[in-house]
């Protein structure tokens, strides 16, 4: 989470020590599109999102202790990436069996990439193309929350948060097409952090059984 007082921590604790964390933005949004992957299989997930975060070279995953170490530390990245400064932390529900009670998320970072992108220009004058490897997570959360309500992707979700017993005639029929257009199709943030906490779990279990 950003602050004004502290700088940005690079490193994260592994039960192999303190290890350099590579979270530029565009890997974060690698690793939740990672998680939406359904055909890919758990112990594959583990090896890259480690790779993307922390580099191929600083685990083998010669053995079960090192999808365990992966597992462990992606678990706290994740809760790192997912703090939110308006919601308690012991209200973030990875691998601890609480509910998810994050409000309902009304983008995608992946299916509203386009409108994203182009919020950033609009709003900022940064091409978050050109920002790729270059821009902190906390830094682009932090501008996207504060994205104005002119810009593209707040008017996309504008559109979906729309009541559409609020709509009669001709622009009721307009929000409707809109709202169908504008569909979200892909998993929601909040649904893919928990995913982490379930990943931990089963490779804790499997770890038990050998």
């Amino acid at each position: 989470m950003l602050s004004l007082t502290n700088g940005l921590d690079d490193r994260v604790s592994t039960e192999i020590g303190d290890l350099k964390v590579n979270l530029s933005f565009n890997n974060v949004l690698k690793w939740y599109e990672l998680l939406d992957k359904n055909d890919v299989a758990l112990t594959k997930k583990l090896v890259i999102g480690w790779n993307i975060f922390l580099g191929a070279d600083t685990l083998s995953f010669n053995d079960m202790e090192d999808y365990e170490v992966s597992a462990d530390a992606l678990k706290k990245i994740t809760e790192y990436i997912s703090q939110d400064p308006y919601q308690p932390e012991s209200q973030i529900g990875i691998g601890n069996n609480q509910p998810n009670i994050e409000p309902t998320k009304w983008f995608s970072y992946q299916q509203d990439a386009e409108a994203i992108y182009a919020s950033f220009l609009f709003d900022y004058g940064i091409d978050l193309i050109d920002s790729i490897d270059k821009m902190r997570w906390e830094k682009f959360r932090a501008l996207f929350n504060n994205l104005s309500s002119k810009s593209p992707i707040m008017r996309i979700i504008d559109i979906r948060q729309a009541n559409i017993l609020d709509y009669q005639g001709q622009a009721l029929a307009d929000l409707t097409r809109a709202q169908e257009y504008y569909s979200l199709e892909d998993s929601s943030v909040d649904t893919l952090n928990q995913q982490v906490g379930d990943m931990f779990t089963m490779l804790k279990g499997m770890a038990e059984q050998k």
